[in-house]
């Protein structure tokens, strides 16, 4: 195996860029092919096929940059919005391009690609070869894909702007951001049903969510603005850092974070490898805040202005993603807990954001 998965990945390996200070290497993972790592998510310029995902080796940490195309000798798409693991195949959330693009997780090789969605955002595999993928602008739905035909199934109406998704049992939890509109909600799917039966009313435009390693969700709410015609700020709510219990699924705490003026900001969200420290991005930088505290943080741990954020389930390193111009290639900047830059490396244009498996 190893051989033939040198004769795809050849092509590739002359774009690699390495990090620094790990060990440098051309030799892919033994068998295992892409299928455990980290892959960055590179939005790309709007209207330009130029998105991509770039793929990092956990174990000899060499970074190989636009896979998709290196394997499949064409373009991904236009504004690579998300990608998520699913058993043995890898989703990649194409947006504007209005696509699914289905690989092999271990190879990379094209599968096939889901269309039939006009704004897709973020994918949830939930096993046996069955996937949410959250859908819409405006109105929002979730679909439901079958993966082994490569179609969708059906759809659940959820709130404005569904972004991200996470899963606790048998629900599934959505973020209602508000897309073009406003939405103050997460829906509650019962996936056994395919249906919503709870909504939840959150802080405004909720976008991001993570748990706490008591099973608690983290949601990020970006805030409500209102401009006027000539795109001055009208009215702003504030951004909010909420958390919901489980099982009650209600929101239990509720933090004002960023200030004025910075819409937009907060919108990454993640923990750490033990669920014990809570990471997000605004204006000025990553803040960490432990999830037992009762007020923000007054400083930023990681200074500096980020597109990106994830934290490496293995070992807590934080990964921090800067997309520069949006025309050039972004960075990945990877920290120590303790704030310590540890290394850098180019990626794609405009990455957004880091996926585990």
């Amino acid at each position: 195996m190893k051989r033939n998965l040198l004769l795809f990945i050849l092509p590739v390996i002359a774009a690699s860029v390495f990090f620094s200070s790990c060990r440098k290497t051309t030799t892919p993972p033994e068998d295992a092919g892409f299928l455990h790592g980290a892959y960055i998510v590179n939005e790309g310029t709007y209207n330009h096929n130029n998105g991509s995902i770039s793929y990092i080796d956990p174990d000899s940490s060499y970074i190989i940059n636009n896979i998709f195309q290196g394997v499949n000798g064409r373009p991904l798409g236009d504004i690579v919005q998300s990608f998520t693991p699913a058993g043995d195949k890898g989703l990649i959330v194409v947006n504007h391009s209005a696509k699914v693009e289905v690989v092999d997780l271990k190879t990379f090789v094209s599968l096939g690609t889901i269309t039939g969605c006009d704004y897709p955002r973020y994918a949830l595999y939930l096993g046996h070869d069955k996937a949410y993928l959250t859908n819409g602008a405006f109105a929002g739905k979730v679909y439901v894909l079958d993966l082994q035909n490569l179609k969708i199934t059906d759809s659940i109406a959820v709130g404005n702007g569904p972004e991200t998704m996470v899963r606790d049992a048998d629900f599934v939890y959505v973020a209602n951001s508000g897309g073009w509109s406003v939405d103050s909600t997460v829906s509650v799917i019962d996936v056994t049903k395919n249906e919503v039966v709870r909504t939840i009313p959150t802080g405004d435009n909720p976008i991001a969510m993570t748990f706490d390693h008591n099973g608690h969700i983290w949601v990020l709410c970006k805030g409500k603005v209102v401009y006027d015609q000539n795109w001055n700020i009208v009215s702003e709510t504030d951004s909010r850092l909420e958390m919901i219990s489980l099982p009650s699924q209600t929101v239990e705490k509720s933090f004002v974070i960023g200030q004025k003026g910075d819409y937009f900001s907060p919108v990454r969200l993640t923990a750490d490898n033990t669920g014990e420290v809570i990471y997000f991005v605004e204006h000025d930088g990553i803040y960490a805040m432990n999830a037992g505290a009762m007020e923000i943080p007054g400083t930023p741990l990681v200074p500096g202005n980020f597109y990106g954020l994830g934290a490496d389930p293995l070992n807590g390193l934080i990964y921090a993603l800067d997309a520069g111009d949006f025309t050039g290639r972004g960075l990945l900047k990877r920290y120590r807990p303790d704030g310590s830059l540890m290394d850098t490396v180019s990626v794609g244009i405009a990455p957004n954001g880091i996926v585990f498996n």
